[in-house]
């Protein structure tokens, strides 16, 4: 069989290639060892509760996102993101201090004091420095000053991608922010003179599941082979001979002149691919993922005494508390939970405390309620309870990324046909991820 391109892995990542492509006439095969397509995406429906144990919305930013979602069939269904859910909030000396988008909000709240609101509007004064390693935590503290890293980059690092501020590179981890200082010499003059984004926050009827099962609708006739496991992967003056096994145990495989790497990165020493190769998946071997454990709980509303009235929260390391924050999925998107009642979903683990995430469930159970009868006010135990572990969670942009990065980069050079794609490379956000993607597919279909 003769294909233009063999996709491993059916998550979001490996599905954005492949609509991409069968869009454009090509012919794909995507190979998925579980039973279902969407990857990290995890939605649960159980009595009138709906629950996502992995990406909880997915954020998109203007019209091209917008026609992206379209193309997938998505336009009439989309959910926005409840105007009652536009603050988030921190959690600092025991007290929830609530954020907007407004920069006001900032500096009418007691969130920093009047020291740390001066340093962090000194940064308009401040010189161009730091180097292409610089830590988040060094390049925060450089520009904003130690109490504005400590009590708003720290938990967003914490929030977004499990890490430690410490650890991850700037550079890859948010490089957008470092970009305003290289060609505004400010990050807040260069937020000021950009045009809005236009960012939302939505989400969809039947959960994030409805969103990778639109992007595999045109995976017909035998496109996506769910269940399958690779078992020989070479490549000759043909292209890339692929061969798997699929559910029922039977032998198959493929030629193709793409072969698209969508796996997370701590799978790739498990696929049969040659010793060359393999040397280079050794820069990888090394690549952070830490744990991250998701509990979701059901409560009646009566027994939350907190209003819910935003996001949900996020939590400084400083604040030495045993979750990471705690989101308010019944506050932004209709349908989460039954009439009268309210669905939280806490983070626990991560870079930083990684033995968290792998605690027993009572032991999680434990932690969780003491948790939130000091932040919310919840009382008694929950109605409904998901516990969801994932033992490789979020890939760490640390200070080595761009070296690993570029070892994909000389692979992909030496390897003709050879792509590598998804959140462990340019960046981890779900719509980035979607997006690139489909550039990826777009891109291979044409060629």
């Amino acid at each position: 069989m003769q294909l233009d391109a063999v996709i491993l892995g059916a998550g979001p990542a490996g599905l954005a290639v492949a609509n991409a492509m069968v869009s454009a006439g090509a012919q794909v095969k995507v190979i998925e060892p579980a039973g279902r397509p969407g990857g990290s995406i995890r939605t649960i429906h159980a009595d009138g509760w709906l629950v996502e144990t992995g990406p909880n919305t997915l954020q998109i930013e203007g019209e091209n996102d917008q026609a992206l979602l379209e193309r997938y069939g998505l336009a009439e269904v989309l959910q926005e993101a409840d105007h009652a859910s536009a603050q988030r909030f921190i959690l600092s000396k025991g007290k929830l201090h609530a954020l907007t988008n407004q920069p006001s909000s900032l500096f009418k709240g007691d969130l920093l004091t009047w020291r740390g609101k001066l340093r962090f509007l000194s940064e308009i004064f401040r010189p161009r420095g730091g180097h292409a390693e610089e830590t988040v935590q060094a390049f925060m503290t450089r520009r904003f000053g130690a109490e504005a890293a400590d009590l708003l980059m720290d938990p967003v690092v914490s929030g977004v991608h499990a890490g430690d501020p410490g650890r991850l590179c700037m550079a890859n981890s948010f490089p957008s922010i470092p970009a305003l200082e290289a060609s505004h010499r400010s990050v807040i003059l260069g937020l000021m003179r950009q045009p809005p984004k236009g960012r939302r926050i939505i989400g969809f009827p039947s959960g994030m599941q409805q969103l990778a099962d639109a992007i595999a609708a045109p995976l017909r006739d035998g496109a996506l082979e769910l269940g399958a496991m690779a078992t020989l992967i070479r490549r000759d003056a043909r292209g890339w001979n692929v061969a798997w096994r699929n559910a029922q145990g039977q032998e198959d495989g493929a030629t193709a002149k793409h072969l698209i790497v969508t796996a997370p990165h701590w799978q790739w020493a498990s696929l049969p691919f040659d010793e060359e190769l393999k040397k280079t998946f050794r820069e990888w071997e090394r690549a952070e993922a830490p744990p991250v454990t998701v509990v979701a709980r059901g409560y009646d509303r009566a027994a939350v005494a907190h209003p819910l009235d935003g996001f949900g929260y996020l939590i400084p390391g400083n604040e030495k508390r045993q979750i990471l924050g705690c989101l308010f999925p019944s506050t932004v998107l209709p349908g989460r939970s039954p009439q009268g009642k309210v669905l939280l979903c806490c983070f626990i683990g991560g870079a930083r405390n990684p033995a968290l995430a792998r605690q027993t469930d009572e032991q999680l159970r434990a932690l969780v309620d003491r948790e939130l009868a000091e932040t919310l006010g919840v009382s008694g135990p929950p109605e409904k309870e998901w516990i969801q572990r994932w033992e490789r969670a979020i890939p760490q942009y640390g200070v080595d990324q761009t070296r690993r990065e570029a070892a994909l980069a000389r692979a992909e050079a030496k390897h003709p046909g050879l792509h590598f794609h998804g959140a462990f490379r340019g960046g981890i956000s779900l719509m980035h991820v979607i997006r690139a993607g489909d550039a990826l597919g777009q891109a291979l279909a044409k060629g």
